[in-house]
């Protein structure tokens, strides 16, 4: 297993075992960019949506983000990937991230990102 790869699954590890920490504590982190500009920023209801997605919740968790299930998608697909790479070598991860810098998909992504910016200001969350 290379290098790079341990230490990507070990940053896996430690964000679900933090995340389940969170969790089981109830411990929320205000969101720092509407407490300056009181606006949501495009991530707000992501942890909350976190939450609802543990729980098998889709419907709630896309109510909190519209952002949570394919930024979800992705972390699957990196870290089924990264798995990949560990134990072969593929370079699974490397095509991976050479897919989604295409300009298409990254324009799409922006689009995406502001599109939810927009909804999370209408609602007020």
């Amino acid at each position: 297993m290379a290098g790079y790869n341990k230490r990507v699954l070990l940053a896996y590890g430690v964000g679900v075992l933090a995340f389940i920490a969170a969790i089981n504590t109830s411990i929320f982190i205000p969101c720092v960019f509407k407490l300056i500009f009181d606006i949501p920023c495009p991530g707000c209801g992501l942890f909350r949506a976190g939450i609802y997605i543990s729980r098998f919740d889709f419907v709630n968790a896309f109510k909190m983000n519209i952002l949570v299930l394919p930024l979800m998608a992705g972390v699957a697909a990196h870290f089924t990937c990264t798995l990949i790479d560990a134990f072969s070598n593929k370079r699974a991860a490397t095509r991976l991230n050479a897919l989604l810098m295409n300009k298409w998909i990254v324009a799409a992504a922006v689009l995406l990102m502001l599109a939810s910016w927009y909804y999370n200001i209408v609602r007020g969350i």
